[in-house]
């Protein structure tokens, strides 16, 4: 009787232990592979004595999640850049960027409840954007609310339409820790307040109320930051936006302010999402006020888009740009981009325009 019941544990152990392993084998025959192969092109006219500039370059971007397994994951994901062409020495890089990096590496854990990611991931809030090394949990038990907070301490930049930009540290040794939250219990309402806290460099909070229903939406949004270094002035910005839409064509109309003593501070140290224009590049500056205008328009397979904007900034100046850009999806794998750029500067010799070109192919 003892030589059964050995020999029937014995069967059970291993029986065990080759479940282990299938489920194990399943975890990664189950997971999923994405990514994409894109060329994009870059070219400036320079108005004034400046040369012109422009590159073309080529990125391969490959990702891979596991399947789930008790509610783990992990994902890994790298991006590989290469110019193909320079017009100027340095348009495209000075040399110094990675020909490739991992810019997501990390295991996650996700139930009902919560969510937790601990490693190398992107990350899309509203004053975070790019590849982090960062610890973030995401709390969905909050009847009506979603909770975001976190800590990062460093960054890279993995875009297929520039050169990769190497992880480095975030606010020395510090990092920025911040508590996102999202409340939608009030019909047609999205109500989200944030606070950042980087050490001996900033802190900075805020709130923006979203208003959409099916014909029209609007936006407010107001953040201010208290710098922590010696001498610096607290920033601040306005944001409001009314937006409406007729069928297939979208149309958008905003205003954005700046501090007149301390610009926005630090608050854009490791992303923004406020700026509307391709460059903006008054629209964060010294007491800016900026005006646009935009207009979409879905036609078949092509999206037509235009956005004008003004800034007034410092003292009498001024800047004007225009986007002009379509987008043509060939089918479900195969996309093109197209966007002009025309910027009228304050001085005429600072004025420019420039095309962008970009076809890509996901899978």
């Amino acid at each position: 009787m003892k030589k059964i019941i050995l020999s029937t544990t014995t069967i059970a152990l291993l029986g065990t232990n080759i479940l282990a392993d299938d489920k194990i084998n399943d975890i990664f025959t189950d997971g999923k592979f994405s990514g994409d192969i894109t060329f994009y092109s870059e070219h400036q006219n320079n108005k004034g004595t400046n040369a012109d500039t422009g590159f073309d370059m080529g990125s391969i971007g490959l990702n891979y999640e596991t399947a789930s397994f008790n509610n783990f994951k992990a994902s890994v994901g790298f991006r590989a850049n290469k110019d193909f062409y320079e017009k100027g020495s340095d348009d495209y890089s000075d040399g110094s960027d990675p020909r490739s990096i991992f810019g997501v590496a990390n295991i996650s854990y996700e139930d009902d409840n919560f969510a937790v990611i601990a490693g190398r991931q992107e990350i899309d809030l509203e004053w975070i954007g790019d590849f982090h090394y960062a610890l973030l949990a995401v709390i969905k038990n909050i009847p009506n609310t979603t909770l975001t907070v976190g800590h990062t301490d460093k960054f890279m930049k993995a875009n297929s339409d520039e050169a990769l930009v190497k992880i480095k540290e975030t606010n020395g040794n510090d990092g920025v820790c911040f508590a996102d939250v999202k409340y939608d219990g009030i019909e047609n309402f999205i109500i989200n307040p944030y606070y950042y806290n980087a050490d001996d460099l900033a802190n900075w909070y805020g709130a923006k109320i979203d208003y959409d229903n099916d014909m029209f939406g609007l936006t407010g949004h107001y953040a201010k930051s208290s710098e922590e270094v010696a001498n610096t002035a607290d920033g601040s910005i306005f944001h409001f936006e009314a937006r409406g839409s007729i069928e297939k064509l979208n149309l958008n109309a905003g205003y954005i302010e700046t501090d007149n003593d301390g610009e926005i501070g630090a608050m854009d140290t490791i992303g923004d999402n406020i700026n509307p224009l391709k460059d903006g590049n008054q629209v964060y500056e010294l007491n800016a006020d900026t005006s646009y205008l935009s207009a979409s328009y879905e036609i078949n397979d092509f999206s037509l888009n235009l956005i004008y904007g003004t800034t007034d900034y410092a003292e009498n100046s001024k800047e004007k740009e225009l986007n002009a850009g379509i987008d043509y999806s060939i089918n479900d794998n195969i996309s093109l981009s197209a966007l002009y750029v025309d910027v009228d500067a304050q001085t005429n010799t600072d004025d420019y325009d420039k095309f962008l070109f970009t076809a890509t192919y996901s899978f």
